[in-house]
């Protein structure tokens, strides 16, 4: 089985299936923002699933992914800490075990917030960023934080 097939398989058995819709809790914004429909569209299709368990994985951890009914605002939360990010961020997952926030922004790129130490790494697309929580495949370097 392959990488692709593998991620999938934990979604099918988590209950995820082609076309899945549910309806967020999220509540409407007063002003429309990007990242937070961004956030509701994984929402949409993942809202309530827990995919993955926390163990050994390729580079890393592997971690379990636990998906939200409703989008948070991140940024609203810890301010711009982080140099060179000038867009919304919204919360739609936790990982490891509640120790990870899973984040997307405006453009649709994704993001890894660890808890414990307070990094930020900008990883890409949603599917980059299930695997690389679920397989457990290192993050990359963290954003840096402003001073």
């Amino acid at each position: 089985m392959n990488t692709e097939e593998y991620i999938t398989k934990l979604f099918v058995d988590a209950g995820w299936y082609k076309g899945r819709q549910i309806k967020s809790t999220s509540q409407t914004l007063d002003s429309p923002n990007k990242a937070h429909e961004n956030a509701l569209a994984v929402l949409t299709e993942f809202g309530g699933l827990n995919v993955g368990e926390v163990g050994a994985g390729r580079e890393i951890s592997a971690s379990d992914v636990s998906f939200k009914s409703d989008a948070v605002n991140f940024g609203g939360m810890i301010g711009n800490c982080w140099q060179d990010i000038d867009v919304s961020l919204f919360a739609f997952a936790s990982a490891h075990h509640d120790h990870m926030i899973l984040l997307v922004d405006d453009n649709n790129c994704f993001y890894i917030f660890t808890d414990p130490d307070e990094q930020l790494y900008k990883i890409g697309n949603f599917e980059e960023t299930m695997r690389r929580v679920l397989l457990g495949i290192d993050y990359g370097i963290a954003l840096e934080k402003n001073r």
